[in-house]
């Protein structure tokens, strides 16, 4: 449980940092690019998007954490957690595929 909270701080700070359009360096391949290639991107909207992803997962791992506590406690039963790892799975995909469908319509020039 501490785990979670300790990583949903970190995606917290880290989708802080990308939303103000710092950090560009954070995000996978791009640093990678060559200038040319970095040219083709809006840097502002690709660390947005990636900002989002970071987000959700803070989010979801906040819930999580909380669960977690849940469970702990004796308030709730550990089979509940399997409808929330779906939920949790199925949310971290669809918030990709639209982050990665915004980033290919809206942050590329």
């Amino acid at each position: 449980m501490i785990a979670c909270l300790i990583m949903a701080f970190l995606f917290l700070i880290l989708s802080i940092v990308l939303f103000c359009g710092k950090g560009q360096w954070l995000i996978a391949g791009f640093n990678t690019m060559s200038e040319q290639e970095k040219k083709q991107y809006d840097t502002k909207k690709l660390c947005r998007a990636v900002s989002f992803i970071c987000l959700v997962c803070s989010v979801m791992l906040f819930v999580m954490a909380y669960l977690g506590h849940q469970v702990d406690r004796g308030l709730m039963k550990e089979q509940n957690m399997l409808v929330f790892a779906i939920v949790y799975i199925t949310v971290i995909l669809v918030s990709i595929i639209i982050a990665s469908i915004y980033i290919d319509k809206k942050a590329k020039k």
